[in-house]
């Protein structure tokens, strides 16, 4: 036996609903503004970013990724990182 129950929102629900709705949409927006990759990432906020592991990074580098020797951390600047993923394109 089925038993089927209409739901009916009035309008002034329906108007929240949209009105939250965009607001979220407008946060995932601002959001992925901020998760853009800073000019000079470090390979923590590169692997983050491009969610790839450390031995990917490694092979990249191996394979021409530059790399900025920073104390004792390793940097990269941003549009290398882009180059080289075009360069990896088919």
């Amino acid at each position: 036996m089925t038993v089927n129950v209409p739901i009916e929102f009035n309008q002034e629900i329906i108007e929240e609903l949209v009105q939250l709705t965009k607001q979220r949409i407008e946060e995932e927006a601002q959001q992925q503004k901020t998760k853009e990759l800073p000019p000079y990432p470090t390979r923590k906020q590169l692997k983050q970013q491009l969610k790839i592991g450390d031995t990917r990074l490694n092979n990249w580098i191996d394979h021409g990724l530059k790399v900025i020797p920073f104390g004792k951390e390793t940097r990269f600047d941003r549009e290398d990182v882009k180059l080289f993923l075009d360069s990896l394109k088919i």
